[in-house]
């Protein structure tokens, strides 16, 4: 290895280690993935509501989901409570969301929080919804309360991040009760134009709760000040009596890893260090297989000339009109192809086999006993002419295209 090709190698892993160290050193970036996982504990994930909401109502009145919703009811058709769902989307397919509409009907309620719901259920419910955005204010902070008294508090709850404010803008006022709004921060925690983002609609005998505001329930704005009584009185809607059934399936985070490579991407510093290995190992490979890489020269295979060969010999054998050979040798290599195509033994050529030879060549009996017997024929004769041995090709020849 030259001098300045040293030099080189010393610089790039000179340069890796002072990325490694500044990679390492700057402070772990907060992760806003929008997960509303039972297990995560980032910002979004669902790790504080869940398990407040578990201890509140113990074992017996609460029950985490791992299902798809039509499976787990199709299962336990027999099964009450609150189907309880966290996401940022909400998508189920038509089959799922007629099953569970006809559990809700059997005096069940479905819990939804999630900023896209989809519109097969809105339309059920004759509602629409729209992104709530401000011409003057390029801020997306929302504001958030309880339309009833005793249960919004003293002033909205603020979310002090930007987001998407999805709400209903049109609902059935027959059939619908406004439980909340929300509105964009405006510099004061006051809602002067509500817009409804949590609403109540009888279904059947049960009731169909949709919200859409769901980082309510991540673990940033539990822990935010007192904005877990917001939370709690979201809750004050649902039927105490009742199970909740806390959905586990539907979640952008997943609940479990089945990636080996997940702890180690999971981890920055352990990351961008198996980065840099396989950076590593892609330059070694690189430079040490230009050094010692040679040329590799081609060898023209040897050509088959097994056709060419039984061409000619077949030549020679038809030129001196040795046909009775000729009909000898194809009736062997046609035995030789119904033992090995058609996987047939021919040690004892009776009805049995015949039929055998027949089925597996899509032949009829008729037709297959027809070759065997003109086989026959021309063994037994001591010399056989030209048209002849036309005659036994052509039908081995038809044989053989219906196989």
């Amino acid at each position: 290895m030259s001098k300045t090709a040293k030099i080189f190698i010393i610089l790039i892993i000179a340069a890796i280690g002072l990325l490694t160290y500044l990679e390492a050193s700057e402070p772990e970036p907060v992760n806003w993935f929008p997960s509303y996982a039972k297990a995560d504990k980032i910002p979004l994930g669902t790790y504080v509501s869940h398990d407040v909401i578990k201890e509140t109502l113990k074992d017996d009145r609460f029950k985490d989901i791992n299902q798809p919703p039509y499976e787990f009811l199709t299962d336990n058709d027999t099964i009450t409570g609150t189907y309880f769902f966290v996401n940022s989307s909400i998508n189920f397919g038509e089959d799922e969301l007629n099953k569970i509409l006809r559990w809700v009907e059997k005096g069940n309620t479905l819990f939804i929080s999630s900023k896209l719901i989809e519109s097969k259920l809105l339309d059920t419910l004759h509602l629409e919804s729209d992104n709530l955005l401000s011409l003057d204010n390029i801020s997306t902070k929302p504001m958030v309360e309880l339309t009833n008294t005793s249960l919004k508090g003293k002033s909205p709850f603020l979310y002090e991040r930007d987001i998407s404010n999805p709400y209903f803008s049109a609902i059935d006022t027959i059939n619908t009760i406004a439980l909340g709004v929300m509105q964009l921060y405006n510099d004061t925690l006051k809602i002067k134009e509500p817009n409804i983002n949590y609403i109540k609609q009888a279904f059947g005998d049960g009731a169909i709760l949709l919200h859409t505001f769901p980082e309510a329930f991540g673990n940033y704005f539990m822990l935010k000040n007192n904005n877990y009584r917001y939370t709690q009185n979201l809750l004050a809607y649902i039927n105490p009596s009742q199970q909740i059934l806390w959905d586990n399936y539907y979640k952008t985070g997943k609940t479990f890893y089945t990636s080996p490579l997940f702890l180690l991407l999971n981890n920055r510093y352990l990351k961008w260090a198996y980065y840099f290995v396989l950076i590593g190992v892609l330059l070694f490979i690189l430079f040490e297989g230009k050094r010692k890489q040679r040329s590799i020269p081609i060898i023209t295979p040897l050509k088959n000339q097994t056709l060419a060969f039984t061409r000619t010999i077949s030549g020679m054998y038809f030129e001196k009109e040795k046909h009775k050979e000729i009909a000898t040798k194809q009736n062997l290599l046609f035995l030789d192809y119904v033992r090995n195509t058609l996987r047939v033994p021919t040690d004892h050529l009776d009805e049995k086999t015949l039929i055998d030879i027949s089925a597996r060549s899509n032949n009829n009996l008729e037709d297959t006993k027809k070759l065997f017997r003109y086989f026959d024929e021309l063994h037994k004769k001591q010399k056989i002419n030209k048209e002849e041995l036309s005659r036994l090709y052509e039908l081995t020849t038809s044989f053989k295209s219906h196989v």
